[in-house]
């Protein structure tokens, strides 16, 4: 987060998750989006929890500050968090 803020993104018709859906689909449909636009890993972490909402929402707000530094760690938390549930 402390990070400088990154690139404008246009994430185009992509509906927020909010974990009734295929969670690794959808992660691929969202990375393939950033993955587009030529953006950092900053941005994709940035931009991530603007496409959540409910629970998944809730989940990515309780994550301890600084608990993940690559967006592929994020993914495989939330993997392995919508596992659990």
């Amino acid at each position: 987060m402390s990070a400088l803020h990154p690139k404008k993104v246009k994430i185009s018709k992509l509906e927020f998750y909010d974990g009734t859906i295929d969670l690794e689909e959808y992660l691929g449909v969202y990375k393939s989006q950033m993955y587009m636009q030529d953006v950092d890993d900053t941005t994709y972490h940035w931009y991530y929890p603007a496409i959540l909402k409910g629970v998944a929402q809730k989940w990515f707000g309780g994550l301890q500050p600084s608990s993940i530094i690559y967006f592929y760690e994020l993914c495989e938390c939330f993997i392995n968090q919508s596992i659990v549930s």
